[in-house]
């Protein structure tokens, strides 16, 4: 299963969103970084928006979906481990970024005492 480790924050930019229309333009390193064609995954895990390339989600399920058939889950039993699965996956994917996010809060605190 793809498993991915977020590091800290390298590069943030200020970004404007136009209120009418509710549109940014996202900068050209992130876009670039993501690999981005045509569409973007968002997530929000507390007060943090997660924006991700639409085929990572889709590597990620297909190796969770490869792993149960491997297990002879079949029918409805393959459907639910699938959707069990996928569910503790996203709920490890918002701990590890909540964690992360508390670190981060607690070196900046630290640093500006």
């Amino acid at each position: 299963m793809a498993s991915r480790k977020f590091q800290s924050l390298a590069a943030y930019k200020r970004v404007h969103i136009n209120p009418e229309t509710r549109r940014m333009t996202l900068p050209e390193p992130f876009y670039d970084a993501l690999q981005v064609k045509d569409e973007l995954m968002l997530a929000q895990v507390g007060q943090v928006l997660i924006i991700r390339n639409p085929q990572e989600i889709v590597t990620t399920e297909t190796d969770l979906l490869s792993d149960i058939v491997e297990e002879e889950f079949t029918g409805q039993e393959l459907v639910q481990e699938f959707a069990y699965r996928k569910a503790q996956h996203e709920h490890r994917l918002r701990q590890q970024i909540l964690q992360e996010e508390d670190a981060e809060s607690s070196a900046q605190l630290q640093i500006d005492l």
